[in-house]
């Protein structure tokens, strides 16, 4: 047979999962001549790679045998405010804001870290709280944070156009990542006349949306992870409760390659 290189060689556009490769097995010790499924070097890619995800707060070690971990924090989103008064509406909470770094396994032996919670949706009982910021704390000063988003304001009372609108929070911050994404600022409420109008949308963060404004009622949640809740919106009536932030997070993908 003539010989000929690799780019006398038909190309093959469309590999199935049982097509071969050749392979060359133990090249630094005793190397031997093999053959691979495509199957079978997908299941090399797939293998190396681990999840962790954290709750609350601890110290994180990465697994035996990790080369590369891929962090990722996010904060908590904001609550959103209320209609405390009648025919009133409440701006929606910030989104947590996230912060992402890779970083050397062997760089981290105990990551302090700090998973934020979610902040509360104002009630008559309670005003509306920012979502906590999420921390995690590389050996040495840097900390990568992702902040909390800021509550929303409350509605007051008003039937001339425009005058009951309140503010959205604002998204929280991020620092010490490769990566530094802010979260989106809560929506401003709108308050057309005394019965027409609606809550502000929640801020949404990388991972998670925001709660969307509604009509006549409370605020709807945030959702995972890092979303403001929403404001909530009186008609006729009061105390429309604005809605709870969504919890914040921290995830860590771990290469073993």
């Amino acid at each position: 047979m003539a010989e000929s290189t690799i780019w006398d060689l038909t190309e093959l556009t469309t590999p199935a999962t049982e097509d071969l490769f050749y392979i060359v097995d133990d090249p630094g010790g005793s190397p031997l001549s093999r053959k691979i499924t495509i199957a079978n070097l997908l299941k090399l890619f797939v293998s190396n790679v681990t999840l962790s995800v954290l709750t609350g707060s601890g110290t994180y070690s990465p697994p035996a045998g990790a080369k590369t971990l891929l962090i990722g924090v996010v904060g908590g989103g904001g609550g959103g405010g209320a209609g405390l008064a009648t025919d009133s509406s409440g701006g929606g909470g910030g989104g947590g804001g996230t912060s992402i770094k890779r970083i050397a396994a062997s760089a981290v032996t105990n990551g302090a870290y700090v998973v934020g919670g979610a902040g509360l949706g104002r009630t008559s009982a309670q005003v509306a709280t920012a979502g906590a910021d999420s921390t995690f704390n590389i050996e040495g000063a840097t900390i990568i944070t992702g902040n909390g988003g800021a509550p929303g304001v409350d509605g007051a009372n008003s039937i001339t156009f425009g005058a009951g609108q309140a503010a959205g929070g604002a998204g929280g911050g991020a620092s010490n990542g490769d990566l530094n994404i802010p979260g989106r600022p809560g929506e401003r409420s709108v308050q057309f006349t005394g019965s027409l109008g609606w809550g502000g949308n929640g801020g949404s963060s990388v991972f998670g949306f925001g709660g969307f404004g509604t009509v006549a009622t409370a605020g709807t949640v945030g959702t995972a992870y890092g979303g403001g809740g929403a404001g909530g919106h009186a008609t006729q009536a009061a105390d429309r409760n604005g809605g709870n932030g969504a919890a914040g997070t921290i995830f860590i993908l771990e290469f073993y390659g």
